[in-house]
């Protein structure tokens, strides 16, 4: 199982979680006719299979296991659930590039989150980077005020909100083994999935094309990425949790360009690169910190 023994190797998991995250709305754009709740059920199928099985092989008492990491998993289980099914109706009705930069925020919910209630501290470096990835936010969100737009951009605030939750909850539960928290949002996702399917009468038959995509993603893309922010998670505070793992933010629209010639406005690039410069700002500040603590 992955585990981290500084700080440093805990920002390398992140950024590299970041980058398989990158792919979930390309993989999203390839799908043939899944709904999107039918997109999530198999999914979350996948990712929880594939956690449950990694901690069973940690510990073969994997009841052990759920109830050692406590309240904390559960809370964190829920919120992420969350944040998996707003994600996937923001990519669907606004560019992914939007979806991405406005997730962004999440480093000021979960700051804020971690200041309050695990009395976390922040930095006047880490304010200083909230405040320019705040700029670059309101800028993008410019873009669209209104219709599908407007409903594309109140659900990737709410993933940024939910995912900052999430990551709240890692740090609260940061003495313990806290992968049930995927597991558990996996099984949160099917449950609501599956209620979901049932009311809107969709069934849960889909080609194999797009079963394909969203077990695959399911099991590698988000669940190996999940595995690797929760390890990282042990050594690194709420805000540059995030704010690290924001590498999506800046692959995933270069995805969607390279691939399905989707392009953002001229007005979410600017909120990009002064979202990327905030990001930047944080990494190499953290870094510098690090060695002056180690010097010491």
């Amino acid at each position: 199982m992955f585990t981290t023994t500084s700080a440093t190797q805990g920002r390398f998991f992140i950024l590299f979680a970041g980058a398989l995250w990158s792919t979930g709305g390309p993989m999203i754009r390839l799908l043939e006719n899944a709904s999107e709740w039918q997109f999530l059920f198999y999914r979350s199928l996948a990712l929880a299979t594939v956690l449950f099985l990694l901690i069973r092989i940690k510990s073969p008492n994997t009841i052990a296991q759920f109830k050692k990491a406590g309240v904390a998993s559960v809370v964190g289980g829920l919120f992420l659930s969350l944040a998996f099914v707003t994600f996937v109706f923001s990519v669907t009705h606004i560019t992914i590039a939007n979806t991405l930069f406005i997730m962004s925020s999440a480093p000021f919910i979960a700051g804020f989150l971690g200041w309050i209630l695990l009395k976390e501290q922040i930095s006047k470096t880490q304010w200083m980077a909230m405040t320019v990835a705040a700029i670059g936010i309101l800028v993008i969100i410019q873009d669209g005020v209104s219709g599908d737009s407007l409903f594309g951009n109140l659900t990737a605030f709410a993933t940024a909100a939910c995912f900052a939750g999430f990551t709240v909850s890692l740090r609260w539960g940061k003495n313990k083994n806290m992968l049930p928290a995927v597991c558990y949002a996996g099984l949160f996702t099917i449950i609501f999935c599956a209620a979901a399917i049932i009311y809107e009468d969709e069934g849960l038959v889909i080609s194999l094309h797009d079963l394909l995509i969203a077990t695959g993603f399911g099991a590698f893309g988000l669940g190996l990425g999940l595995v690797l922010y929760v390890a990282g998670s042990y050594q690194i505070q709420s805000a540059e949790l995030i704010f690290l793992s924001l590498i999506e933010v800046i692959l995933g629209p270069i995805w969607a360009l390279m691939f399905f010639r989707e392009s953002p406005t001229q007005q979410t690039l600017i909120g990009g690169a002064i979202l990327f410069s905030a990001i930047l700002f944080q990494t190499l500040a953290g870094r510098n910190t690090e060695l002056k603590s180690a010097r010491i």
